[in-house]
């Protein structure tokens, strides 16, 4: 009889501590809410009889030493998007902690607007920094202003007007950390703004909800800029690297990129 009270005590005591594991275990399921991150160009949102993009496998030729064009969009390669609920800040070390939103490694370059990425379960909680990573060569797409039908698809790189030109590098320039005091990039470690103007606000992540983050091209501006094409070695061709840009922006069109938010 002593035994079996004993062995009885013990299957209690196994029924009770196994009850508030359980019950410990959801306490600690972690909350989770949706993301969708897009990409916008309003220049040629709705607006394609305008500002007309097209393939061009075969650059038409410069009207002269001056030719002048209006800046419709960027193909480029983007690779990956990080978001992180830390600040990125001025003068301070890259000890965040990130979220890959995205699936794998992107290595193609697309026109900017055509870009899309899978809406993304990630831990609730209020994020504040994003961080993108991009190749070093792109194209700008431009027209003639004296006539929208010519187009024109020019080989750039994210660095100097003067750096070489190699269609096919495929290497990386420093990622863009965007946060609320702008645009950062890191050096030895530590960040440093390259443009406070392209912020990102924060967005919040909640269960049930989907947050819907927008990257925007030119900052949402619907007028583009006047391109000026430079034909420094007068073959009427556009030689990246050696002929160079001069540009005249609106003045809604201060920023390269900025990001709003929206939820459902």
């Amino acid at each position: 009889m002593k035994t079996m009270k004993i062995i009885s005590t013990i299957l209690c005591i196994g029924i009770l501590f196994s009850s508030c594991k359980k019950d410990d275990d959801s306490n600690n399921i972690e909350t989770q809410g949706l993301l969708q991150f897009n990409t916008s160009n309003p220049l040629n949102s709705g607006n394609t009889t305008t500002f007309p993009l097209k393939s061009i496998s075969t650059n038409p030729p410069l009207i002269g030493d001056t030719t002048i064009t209006y800046t419709t969009s960027l193909k480029l390669c983007v690779g990956d998007v990080w978001v992180s609920q830390g600040i990125v800040r001025d003068g301070e070390p890259n000890n965040m902690d990130w979220i890959r939103i995205t699936n794998s490694t992107n290595t193609e370059l697309k026109l900017f607007e055509d870009y899309s990425f899978s809406v993304i379960k990630i831990p609730a909680g209020s994020y504040k920094s994003v961080k993108i990573t991009f190749r070093n060569v792109f194209y700008r797409y431009a027209q003639l202003v004296s006539d929208p039908s010519v187009a024109y698809e020019l080989l750039e790189t994210m660095g100097s007007w003067t750096s070489l030109c190699d269609v096919n590098d495929t290497t990386w320039v420093q990622a863009n950390y965007f946060g609320p005091g702008g645009n950062h990039h890191l050096l030895n470690g530590i960040f440093e703004s390259v443009s406070s103007g392209e912020k990102l606000g924060g967005f919040s992540i909640e269960a049930d909800k989907t947050a819907m983050v927008t990257w925007r091209l030119y900052a949402g501006a619907t007028t583009p800029c006047t391109t000026y094409l430079i034909d420094e070695n007068s073959n009427l061709e556009w030689d990246c690297g050696i002929d160079r840009m001069e540009f005249d922006c609106p003045p809604e069109l201060e920023y390269m990129w900025d990001f709003v938010v929206e939820y459902e």
